[in-house]
């Protein structure tokens, strides 16, 4: 519900306006004959003087613990937020009807640790992923809010069977998981106004019902980022079979043999980022255009996150973070282009687009080894390294290695 406003601002913007003409009547009369002159003159000292007096009317409500409008749309999710929602179960109890209303409170277990493990980034990613499904499931049949943290509210209006099953689409959608997390929904509800006379008490019981499931579930959620390199690379497909060509093409270009390892181990985990992605995202058999592409962009710095964090392998975390850059420059997350990509970095953008061209996967069937190389050699000067298809192919073929071969650009290899 919308309130009228306070006498005291009523008061300022009458103050303002008398202000504001006395200013302009002023200058155009000190501007004598040029009338015009004084009247522009003084209408923008007018407007300066409207400013001023708004801006200390703003100041002083606040200091007198006056509430001022909040944002009523979360610009992470796109949902209501908790301001709309205690304003909308306002007018609801104001309007007095028959009506059941129900709120139903939705209190995601484990998406503190999502967040801590894989940056903010990747957790507002999540949420508006998770807004998206939620207003998927309630659809025109309820409201759907975004509260403060990692809560999501639902106003329904109905009987209780009817709201009961509305809750339960709601509580799935907002329920996800992937290889390195799981996130359960603890819900709460509250009656009005049987149950609560005002939005705060609202509030207050769904949250202490919320609180109260989840304490009962015995399973608990919140898979954490992986603790070391071993259980990362369980996490992740084996690219054992593009690992020996990756070794192969580095010894073809010259990379000196302390890098090599390191581009091998970038090898299995340019993709370890995955593991903050929801399942239905990495398992979608159509192309990813959509909103999803999101998790995709942030799955190399999830991975640099990881492996520089808790694990400490700085080196590799580096290659995994540039393993999706293009040699025109289009690539994520940096757009870097040409040589200023490492060049350990683009052979792992090779050796795993050919990996996963020949593996079965959600949206296209494996394709023939001959298939994949043609589709590297097209891809060459735009996608990838020329230098490093060439290579590629010579290593494919079992070319011998021509000695005293170099790169003008191996010191970048790491």
């Amino acid at each position: 519900m919308s309130s009228s406003p306070a006498p005291a601002r009523r008061t300022s913007i009458v103050a303002v306006a008398i202000a504001e003409v006395a200013v302009i009547g002023a200058v155009a009369i000190v501007g004598g004959g040029a009338w015009l002159l004084g009247m522009v003159v003084g209408a923008i000292l007018g407007v300066v003087a409207t400013l001023t007096v708004v801006g200390h009317s703003n100041e002083a409500r606040t200091a007198a613990g006056e509430p001022v409008a909040e944002a009523q749309v979360d610009q992470v999710t796109g949902l209501p937020t908790h301001e709309k929602l205690v304003a909308d179960l306002q007018e609801a109890l104001d309007a007095g009807d028959d009506r059941v209303l129900t709120l139903y409170l939705f209190s995601l277990d484990g998406f503190k640790d999502y967040n801590s493990a894989y940056g903010d980034a990747c957790g507002d990613a999540l949420l508006g992923w998770l807004a998206r499904k939620l207003r998927d499931a309630v659809g025109s049949y309820g409201n759907a809010y975004r509260m403060r943290g990692g809560s999501f509210a639902l106003l329904a209006v109905g009987s209780e069977r009817f709201t009961s099953a509305l809750c339960a689409s709601a509580a799935s959608a907002l329920s996800e998981s992937g290889d390195g997390f799981q996130i359960y929904c603890d819900v709460g509800q509250a009656a009005l106004p049987a149950e609560a006379p005002s939005p705060r008490a609202a509030l207050e019981l769904a949250a202490r019902r919320a609180s109260q499931h989840g304490s009962e579930r015995h399973v608990k959620s919140g898979r954490r980022a992986p603790g070391d390199a071993i259980e990362a690379l369980r996490l992740v497909r084996s690219r054992r079979d593009v690992a020996a060509f990756a070794t192969g093409i580095a010894r073809r270009l010259d990379v000196p043999e302390a890098d090599i390892e390191t581009i091998e181990r970038a090898i299995h985990l340019c993709d370890v980022g995955n593991v903050a992605v929801p399942g239905a995202v990495l398992g979608y058999p159509g192309k990813i255009n959509g909103p999803e592409w999101q998790f995709i962009l942030l799955h190399t710095l999830v991975g640099e996150r990881l492996l520089a964090g808790p694990l400490g392998m700085d080196a590799v975390a580096r290659l995994v973070r540039n393993s999706h850059e293009r040699w025109d420059g289009s690539g994520y997350p940096d757009g870097l282009a040409g040589n200023a990509i490492p060049l350990g970095a683009r052979i792992v953008f090779v050796c795993s687009a050919f990996h996963d061209m020949t593996s079965d996967r959600p949206h296209h069937a494996a394709l023939d080894p001959a298939d994949a190389l043609a589709q590297l050699k097209r891809g060459a000067s735009s996608q990838f390294d020329p230098k490093v298809v060439e290579a590629f192919y010579a290593e494919f073929a079992g070319e011998p290695v021509d000695v005293g071969e170099s790169d003008s650009d191996v010191a970048t290899a790491a």
